[in-house]
């Protein structure tokens, strides 16, 4: 499957073209950052597994091995995955989230903790 041809849903590019995330560490949500187009890799092409979902990574971060995906079905991404890369296995689901926004909401705890770590 092409990424070009993929329909990415209106908040991931809302997002991108308010330049609400960045696409390198230590930018706008930090501790996440984006992957740039020419990154943005699928699942499958790194690690074998039995799951049958195609699953495009967007997004790191970026002081452990989390990464996030877009569910991808009929060129249309849709769900989204949080994903634990390079375990023994290959990677591991931590949590599926209906939408962008909903696993946004674990990124602003994500960044209050971080805030928190920062300032001690």
């Amino acid at each position: 499957m092409n990424k070009k041809e993929i329909i990415y849903p209106k908040g991931y590019i809302w997002l991108i073209e308010k330049r609400i995330v960045g696409f390198d560490y230590f930018t706008q949500l930090q501790p996440w950052y984006f992957l740039s187009e020419e990154k943005i890799f699928w699942v499958n092409e790194i690690w074998s597994s039995s799951i049958k979902d195609k699953l495009l990574v967007f997004g790191r971060r970026q002081d452990n091995d989390d990464l996030v995906c877009f569910r991808v079905q009929d060129n249309i991404a849709t769900e989204v995955f949080l994903i634990h890369g390079w375990t023994n296995n290959g990677f591991e689901i931590i949590k599926k989230y209906p939408n962008i926004w909903s696993w946004l909401h674990d990124v602003l705890d994500d960044i209050h903790e971080w805030i928190n770590i920062d300032n001690n």
